[in-house]
Protein backbone atom coordinates (compact mmCIF):
# COMPACT_ATOMS: atom_id res chain seq x y z
CA UNK A 1 0.00 0.00 0.00
CA UNK A 2 2.66 2.62 0.98
CA UNK A 3 4.72 1.69 -2.09
CA UNK A 4 1.56 2.05 -4.22
CA UNK A 5 1.04 5.34 -2.92
CA UNK A 6 4.91 7.03 -2.61
CA UNK A 7 4.86 8.29 -5.92
CA UNK A 8 1.80 10.20 -6.61
CA UNK A 9 3.14 11.82 -2.99
CA UNK A 10 6.74 12.27 -3.87
CA UNK A 11 5.36 14.06 -6.74
CA UNK A 12 3.81 16.57 -5.03
CA UNK A 13 6.92 17.54 -2.93
CA UNK A 14 9.27 17.28 -5.93
CA UNK A 15 7.39 19.69 -7.62
CA UNK A 16 6.49 22.06 -4.75
CA UNK A 17 8.80 24.99 -4.16
CA UNK A 18 10.05 23.24 -1.21
CA UNK A 19 13.21 21.23 -2.00
CA UNK A 20 13.68 19.81 1.66
CA UNK A 21 13.92 16.56 2.47
CA UNK A 22 11.80 17.09 5.34
CA UNK A 23 8.47 17.86 4.47
CA UNK A 24 8.38 14.84 1.89
CA UNK A 25 9.97 12.33 4.33
CA UNK A 26 7.33 12.83 6.95
CA UNK A 27 3.82 12.64 4.31
CA UNK A 28 5.57 9.88 2.21
CA UNK A 29 7.71 7.51 4.20
CA UNK A 30 6.05 5.04 6.92
CA UNK A 31 7.56 5.84 10.10
CA UNK A 32 7.27 5.35 14.13
CA UNK A 33 5.89 7.65 16.60
CA UNK A 34 8.65 9.76 17.99
CA UNK A 35 10.84 7.44 20.29
CA UNK A 36 14.61 7.21 22.12
CA UNK A 37 17.36 5.92 19.81
CA UNK A 38 20.48 4.99 20.49
CA UNK A 39 23.58 4.03 18.48
CA UNK A 40 26.46 4.84 16.27
CA UNK A 41 26.49 6.98 14.08
CA UNK A 42 29.97 6.33 11.16
CA UNK A 43 30.42 9.58 9.08
CA UNK A 44 32.94 11.13 7.02
CA UNK A 45 32.02 13.29 3.88
CA UNK A 46 29.91 11.09 1.88
CA UNK A 47 28.93 8.30 4.36
CA UNK A 48 26.39 8.20 6.60
CA UNK A 49 25.78 5.06 8.33
CA UNK A 50 24.17 4.24 11.46
CA UNK A 51 23.92 0.93 13.98
CA UNK A 52 21.39 1.01 16.28
CA UNK A 53 22.15 -0.42 19.44
CA UNK A 54 25.61 -1.31 18.50
CA UNK A 55 29.29 -0.10 18.42
CA UNK A 56 31.16 -1.20 15.67
CA UNK A 57 35.26 -1.16 14.50
CA UNK A 58 35.91 1.13 12.50
CA UNK A 59 36.07 -1.01 10.06
CA UNK A 60 32.58 -2.56 10.22
CA UNK A 61 31.49 0.81 10.64
CA UNK A 62 32.68 1.12 6.95
CA UNK A 63 31.28 -1.64 5.26
CA UNK A 64 31.98 -2.76 2.02
CA UNK A 65 29.17 -5.39 0.77
CA UNK A 66 26.22 -3.21 2.10
CA UNK A 67 24.66 -0.06 2.79
CA UNK A 68 23.82 0.00 6.53
CA UNK A 69 20.76 2.48 7.42
CA UNK A 70 21.51 6.30 7.64
CA UNK A 71 20.55 9.55 9.71
CA UNK A 72 18.61 12.73 8.44
CA UNK A 73 18.25 15.82 10.81
CA UNK A 74 15.15 17.80 11.64
CA UNK A 75 15.60 21.13 10.58
CA UNK A 76 17.11 22.82 13.49
CA UNK A 77 18.75 20.36 14.71
CA UNK A 78 22.39 20.61 15.34
CA UNK A 79 24.47 17.25 14.09
CA UNK A 80 27.08 16.04 15.90
CA UNK A 81 30.23 17.49 13.68
CA UNK A 82 31.30 15.94 10.49
CA UNK A 83 31.49 18.49 7.81
CA UNK A 84 34.87 19.09 7.84
CA UNK A 85 35.85 15.55 5.83
CA UNK A 86 37.53 13.55 9.14
CA UNK A 87 35.90 10.04 9.54
CA UNK A 88 34.02 9.62 13.06
CA UNK A 89 32.10 7.29 14.69
CA UNK A 90 29.96 9.32 17.06
CA UNK A 91 27.96 7.50 20.26
CA UNK A 92 24.36 9.17 20.09
CA UNK A 93 21.16 8.73 21.49
CA UNK A 94 18.38 10.83 20.38
CA UNK A 95 14.59 11.19 20.01
CA UNK A 96 13.50 10.51 16.42
CA UNK A 97 11.35 8.27 14.40
CA UNK A 98 12.36 5.04 12.06
CA UNK A 99 11.10 3.72 9.11
CA UNK A 100 8.57 1.02 9.50
CA UNK A 101 8.41 0.18 6.06
CA UNK A 102 11.42 -0.07 3.28
CA UNK A 103 9.73 0.58 0.33
CA UNK A 104 12.43 0.58 -1.72
CA UNK A 105 15.02 -2.71 -0.81
CA UNK A 106 18.06 -1.14 -2.57
CA UNK A 107 18.08 1.84 -0.16
CA UNK A 108 19.05 2.00 2.76
CA UNK A 109 16.42 2.81 5.77
CA UNK A 110 16.48 6.28 7.21
CA UNK A 111 16.20 7.30 11.00
CA UNK A 112 14.98 11.03 11.11
CA UNK A 113 16.37 12.73 14.52
CA UNK A 114 14.48 15.08 15.99
CA UNK A 115 16.36 15.74 19.00
CA UNK A 116 19.84 14.93 20.34
CA UNK A 117 19.73 14.41 23.66
CA UNK A 118 23.48 12.65 24.26
CA UNK A 119 26.17 12.57 21.73
CA UNK A 120 30.01 11.19 22.74
CA UNK A 121 33.42 10.97 20.17
CA UNK A 122 34.32 7.33 19.96
CA UNK A 123 36.55 7.97 17.52
CA UNK A 124 38.31 10.08 14.84
CA UNK A 125 40.83 9.60 12.16
CA UNK A 126 42.36 12.35 9.31
CA UNK A 127 39.93 12.27 6.00
CA UNK A 128 40.13 10.71 2.83
CA UNK A 129 42.64 9.86 1.01
CA UNK A 130 45.32 9.51 4.20
CA UNK A 131 42.98 8.09 6.48
CA UNK A 132 43.09 3.75 7.06
CA UNK A 133 41.03 2.00 9.36
CA UNK A 134 43.59 0.15 10.90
Amino acid sequence: MALAQFDDCYERYATSSDDSFEPMWYACIPHSEPKVIRGSWALDFEWNAFFENKEPTPREAFPKDYLPPNLAFKTGVERPDGRDGKVRLWRVTFMGREQTCNLFPEIPPTFFVERIIDKELVWEVGGYPDYTLE
